[in-house]
């Protein structure tokens, strides 16, 4: 129904944005981090937006990007997550915390968030793992900072161009001591192993 709201910010209490769009006021629930925008972008400010309709309630989120409208839409798609427990996983997890959670299967990760527990979060994982890596554009996002020398992406490049899946690779490196220069050769066997022998620590 509506892609975005452009207006004046009236109020912000809680996680609940009051947003005056030519003299009509929207109250818009948004993460902590979309708030803190608000709180920083001064009067006028812009929200990607999802309304979501029920018997009982029309309610409306608000976002400050469409990678994070994104993430909302994905994670509410899950059976038992809400509207307002996908904003508070948005609340607690940026953008790449979320992708590398996927990444690492890291349960963990998404119960910092008021009203994910551990079924839940295995829930999310095994529903959209398999919607976001290979799907989405990783080079979108951030990924695990032990990752990031040469040697590894080289690694992660002649294994993904051996028919490797790339987010086996990811989390299987993720959960490696990679050492301060880890060699080329050594690092490929290690991972080569792992992946053939289904290990992931």
């Amino acid at each position: 129904m509506f892609d975005y709201l452009k207006g004046l910010i009236e109020e912000i209490i809680d996680n609940h944005i009051i947003l005056d769009v030519n003299g009509i006021g929207y109250d818009i629930i948004s993460s902590s981090r979309t708030i803190n925008e608000a709180k920083n972008h001064g009067n006028v400010i812009k929200l990607y937006t999802v309304l979501n309709i029920r018997e009982d309630a029309w309610t409306l989120f608000g976002f400050i990007s469409q990678r994070e409208r994104f993430w909302f839409n994905k994670l509410n798609s899950v059976q038992g997550v809400g509207g307002r427990v996908a904003i508070s996983i948005l609340s607690v997890l940026s953008d790449d915390d979320i992708y590398n959670a996927f990444v690492m299967e890291d349960k963990n990760s998404f119960t910092k968030a008021d009203g994910v527990g551990l079924k839940l979060a295995t829930r999310i994982i095994t529903e959209l793992k398999d919607k976001v890596i290979g799907q989405v554009d990783s080079t979108a996002f951030t990924e695990p900072m032990k990752i990031q020398s040469n040697v590894v992406n080289d690694v992660i490049s002649a294994l993904v161009n051996l028919g490797y899946q790339k987010f086996d690779i990811l989390r299987v490196i993720s959960n490696m001591n990679l050492g301060e220069s880890p060699q080329f050769d050594v690092l490929l066997r290690q991972v080569l192993t792992k992946i053939s022998t289904g290990a992931r620590s």
